[in-house]
């Protein structure tokens, strides 16, 4: 018999100032799309006035080509754990916390010093990018979301304020390059695991996903203590430790569970959908 997951959710005693969520193995689910109840949800968050942060590591356009342009649209975006923020009305602003050309040529010398056979993408605005191992076509827009004309050179970007270095294309775990990095750049970059420590995401230490959320948030004078915050994995934790209403789907990572209270259904199970539905009466 499948085992229901322990459903704990929050009773509000007024509308959030916003909903913030993450998208791998939170809003999508294990085929890596938006379920049809999700979108209903999150529609219904837009029309009742909630602005709705799609908070995530991934790039810009990968939001877009998951969420559809419709969508992705009226959302508000924090991606690239961070690096860049896009405020939509009734939020506003533009936020950008790019890693120096000096400091990331200096990483990516340490990390090919480590890892030869690491697969490096260096991101810029969302769009184009640039990386050490080219993809084909047909895996391109699968894995990166992107068309050939997008997909450049390391050198090619290098000097055209990057904003986050994502490493792997190994399958295995890259502890050792995180304290690789840390020891040399730990004062001027983050890096932040996924995956089981399988991929990690750098960006400028200036770069996280709460502070670009709180600075969107400023632009209407909210508050990260009335915010609603969804998430699963290890680049979530700072997110869920800072939002004022953290919770966790069943299927997250106990991290991200030792800091929330409350828990919904897995990503598999709608459970972004269910808990907004619950909380907010939808």
């Amino acid at each position: 018999m499948k085992q229901q997951p322990d459903i704990r959710l929050p009773v509000l005693g007024r509308l959030p100032d916003a909903i913030a969520i993450d998208l791998d193995g939170t809003l999508l689910n294990s085929q890596t799309q938006v379920s049809a109840r999700n979108s209903i949800v999150l529609e219904k968050c837009l029309v009742r006035g909630i602005p709705v942060v799609i908070a995530t590591s991934r790039a810009t356009r990968s939001v877009y080509r998951l969420l559809g342009a419709e969508l992705t649209n009226r959302c508000s975006l924090v991606v690239q754990n961070g690096a860049l923020g896009i405020g939509t009305p009734p939020l506003a602003g533009r936020i950008k916390e790019a890693i120096p050309p000096g400091v990331m040529r200096a990483l990516i010398t340490t990390i090919l010093e480590t890892e030869p056979e690491a697969r490096l993408t260096i991101e810029l605005e969302g769009y184009v990018f640039g990386t050490n191992r080219p993809r084909q076509p047909e895996d391109l827009w699968k894995i990166n979301s992107a068309t050939p004309d997008m997909q450049l050179s390391l050198e090619g970007v290098m000097d055209r304020e990057p904003t986050k270095l994502a490493v792997g294309g190994l399958g295995r775990d890259l502890s050792h390059i995180v304290q690789a990095v840390s020891l040399q750049f730990g004062d001027v970059i983050s890096v932040v695991p996924a995956n089981d420590m399988t991929f990690l995401n750098i960006t400028s230490k200036k770069a996280t996903k709460p502070d670009t959320l709180r600075r969107l948030l400023a632009s209407r004078q909210f508050s990260l203590d009335n915010v609603i915050a969804f998430g699963d994995d290890i680049p979530d934790v700072d997110m869920m430790k800072t939002c004022g209403i953290s919770i966790a789907v069943a299927n997250a990572v106990p991290e991200v569970k030792a800091v929330t209270e409350y828990c919904t259904a897995s990503n598999d199970e709608d459970g972004v959908a269910l808990a907004l539905e619950k909380i907010l009466n939808l």
